[in-house]
């Protein structure tokens, strides 16, 4: 008897029904155990992630169409209507008969056969009550649902709230974010259309960004070796980085392997350009694994001087050393963070502390993340980041650098930690800082995730 074929769809439903590890574990697993075509893994991918980003808007529109949007549906039944939605809204390569063909037999194989009419009647009801993808920036209006910067659809019902009597919770839906960040943004950018500029782009796919590595090559170089492969990119606008203009696996890039390029978004790649290392400087760099910042350290050292980049495992510190190895880097030693109270106090030119954080300006990239936050969470954030930021400060030499870096769009993680440092030790002034607001999600050579840098003089 032959094995049932199994296909993206199924692996995504499988990926978002179990609850262990993160979901990028979890599809890494179930595509090692159940193989697919390249096309097949990317689409599984696509799905599993896209349902997880856009996971309060999918709710949103099924319940404006399940004839009881209270009642608890069983076993998979949820992740499937979840899978079909979501390409019924927002892939327009996927056929919708298709998905929902496909949804419907999934639920027959998962033991429910009496939710299938359901199912079917449900995603047809959808299809036949949201307009095709329409150009231009989505309305904010109850009944639009936000595809992308530039792409929306218009339902016959109103699924969300009014944005105008109720704009957290429209924001909170349309956008797909928790209610208590939907809040924060509101408060904090001033107005419904700049908060929902940021919400946007948290909702949108971002694009590949890769750094150039310009102690081999440059950007011009990069993109004609990448058209050779048959992988169109475009420079960043930054003049550091590379733009590809659809999905590819990175690792089966020859640029990437020959360590021509490290995938980085330019406001990471801000933060070492902020630190301004120099040729022979002894420079620091905490919480570094998996070593991006790092090597662009000594990239801009030109491989010369000392780098000590520090972090909290040897598996981390591993990935630190393959990503040197990759881009030809040997200035840089790895040491466990237990083992940081061997290195000599104030004897570095410049610290870089790349704090962990909560994540709020890389939603695009990191869309779990958005889910797991919480006002207790932010606070112990910052609690740490705190202590990380005056750890660090004690390696710098008096008139060194210390460099404080976040991709959090929260002022407790930004200038409320930078704020506390300052009264801890009198002698450090603020030169700068900022806060990137994310941006970008209109045209991929303009991209930013959002983040914060400081740059303190000691």
């Amino acid at each position: 008897m032959n094995r049932r074929r199994v296909t993206a769809r199924d692996i995504a439903v499988s990926a978002l029904r179990e609850g262990e590890g993160t979901l990028a574990a979890r599809l890494d697993a179930l595509l090692e155990s159940n193989p697919l075509s390249p096309a097949d893994r990317a689409l599984a991918r696509e799905l599993a992630f896209g349902v997880v980003r856009r996971r309060s808007t999918l709710w949103a529109v099924l319940r404006g169409f399940l004839a009881e949007p209270d009642r608890r549906l069983p076993g998979a039944v949820p992740y499937i209507l979840l899978v079909a939605a979501y390409q019924l809204l927002f892939l327009d390569r996927v056929p919708g008969f298709a998905a929902v063909d496909e949804a419907v037999e999934q639920t027959r194989r998962h033991h429910h056969r009496r939710q299938s009419g359901m199912v079917n009647g449900v995603l047809r009801t959808i299809a036949r009550n949201v307009s095709e993808a329409a150009s231009g920036r989505p309305p904010l209006a109850a009944d639009v649902i936000p595809v992308a910067a530039d792409v929306f659809r218009r339902c016959e019902r109103k699924v969300f709230a009014d944005p105008h009597d109720e704009p957290a919770r429209f924001l909170s839906t349309a956008f797909s974010l928790p209610a208590a960040l939907a809040r924060r943004w509101l408060e904090q950018f001033g107005s419904l259309a700049s908060a929902a500029d940021v919400c946007l782009h948290a909702a949108s796919r971002p694009p590949m960004v890769l750094r150039v590595n310009t102690l081999k090559t440059d950007v011009a170089d990069v993109v004609e070796r990448l058209a050779g492969q048959g992988v169109e990119a475009r420079p960043h606008e930054n003049g550091l980085s590379v733009v590809l203009a659809t999905h590819a696996d990175v690792r089966s890039l020859e640029v990437f392997n020959e360590g021509l390029v490290q995938p980085q978004d330019a406001t990471a790649t801000a933060a070492s350009l902020a630190a301004a290392p120099e040729p022979g400087m002894n420079v620091l760099d905490f919480c570094a694994a998996p070593g991006t910042k790092t090597t662009h350290l000594g990239e801009l050292m030109g491989g010369q001087g000392h780098i000590t980049a520090v972090d909290v495992s040897e598996g981390k510190l591993a990935r630190i050393e393959d990503n040197c190895r990759r881009m030809g880097l040997e200035i840089v030693r790895t040491r466990l963070a237990e083992g940081i109270g061997s290195l000599e106090t104030g004897s570095f030119d410049v610290a870089l502390v790349d704090v962990p954080c909560s994540n709020t300006g890389v939603l695009a990239r990191r869309p779990e993340a958005r889910w797991r936050l919480n006002e207790e969470n932010i606070a112990r954030l910052a609690r740490d980041q705190a202590d990380l930021l005056a750890a660090a400060a004690a390696f710098v030499k008096p008139g060194g650098r210390l460099v404080y870096s976040t991709c959090s769009l929260e002022p407790e993680e930004n200038i409320g930690v930078v704020r506390e440092f300052l009264k801890r030790c009198k002698t450090a002034k603020l030169s700068e800082d900022r806060l990137t607001v994310p941006a970008g999600a209109d045209e991929p050579t303009r991209w930013y995730d959002g983040g914060y840098i400081a740059v303190l003089q000691l």
